[in-house]
């Protein structure tokens, strides 16, 4: 009998061990790159996105083109999204919003769409291009527009607001790029997870990002294979010409030696690269350049890929 009894002991102290521990990992904040492309069509990568989980909280960040098809690998059902955030508006960051929104609008959950400038004209022009398709969709499970047209709320940021989506505490930060653009902090239990969206060089990140668990950040100047890396100015050289106003017009994107600087400065634990030209990433070359600046984690986005 006591050995049996020594037997069931076990048994229920490993099933609280085991509960803790998953309830525990379901707490955790995670991010998954869901698209880690670019414009440029590449059939083994999706458009910008990417998803941050917490519990049952989900928040969507951009929805390049093959963001359906990544949801739909990973079994995520958008139904049950708890909000949609824009960085900036070029189609490959939001070219899948329309029937993402509209999914959304199907659920059972209400959610918040979030975003720079002109978010509002387009949840608004949206919704009504398409509210009697909704209307159609809902009537298959028996419900019509009123009992979902407030199911959602969508605001415009324009860099500095704070706020939280259920239990993640949500900021954002204004970034330099050839449109309006926001990138946003994501907070949790003390654990941290930026992601920037596409962005020139501004030191103003660095303190946005302090110490942040995650920099999911534009891969602007990576070398690709086959490729060989043009000689450029000092980085030091270039932010004063830059200061200087002699900067080169029309960038969009970071080099790699600004991107590590910004995780330097940071101390920033985990550097992660995404939105990624066609055509294979030259790894150890551009793992040089980023050493000058970032000694910590570095890592090459693929699709899919999670972050703990």
């Amino acid at each position: 009998k006591g050995n049996m009894m020594n037997k069931y002991i076990l048994i229920f102290i490993s099933i609280i061990f085991t509960a803790s521990f998953l309830n525990a990992n379901s707490a955790n904040l995670k991010a998954t790159i869901i698209g880690s492309g670019s414009p440029m069509y590449n059939p083994n990568r999706a458009g910008s996105s990417v998803l941050i989980t917490q519990g049952n909280t989900s928040i969507l960040v951009d929805m390049g083109n093959g963001t359906q098809a990544n949801l739909n690998k990973l079994k995520f059902n958008i139904r049950n999204v708890s909000a949609l955030f824009f960085t900036h508006h070029h189609l490959d960051h939001n070219e899948e919003f329309v029937p993402l929104f509209i999914r959304s609008i199907l659920g059972r959950k209400n959610f918040t769409i979030a975003g720079p400038p002109n978010t509002n004209k387009m949840v608004s022009s949206t919704f009504e291009l398409y509210k009697e398709d909704i209307s159609y969709r809902l009537s298959k499970s028996r419900r019509n527009l009123q009992d979902r047209q407030n199911s959602f709320v969508s605001k415009e940021l324009k860099g500095g607001e704070s706020f939280n989506i259920n239990n993640i505490k949500v900021s954002t930060q204004k970034v330099p790029h050839s449109i309006y653009a926001i990138a946003y902090r994501f907070e949790y239990n003390n654990q941290s997870i930026v992601v920037t969206g596409d962005l020139t060089y501004t030191k103003d990140l660095s303190s946005f990002a302090r110490k942040a668990n995650y920099l999911i950040i534009d891969s602007g100047g990576m070398t690709m294979q086959n490729q060989s890396r043009k000689k450029r100015p000092s980085n030091t050289n270039k932010l004063n010409k830059r200061k200087q106003g002699k900067s080169a017009k029309n960038r969009a994107h970071l080099d790699l030696s600004e991107s590590s600087l910004i995780a330097k400065n940071a101390q920033i634990k985990n550097l992660v690269y995404t939105h990624f030209p066609s055509g294979e990433i030259n790894k150890e070359k551009s793992l040089n350049e980023i050493r000058k600046n970032y000694k910590e984690n570095v890592i090459f986005a693929e699709d899919l890929m999670q972050l703990n």
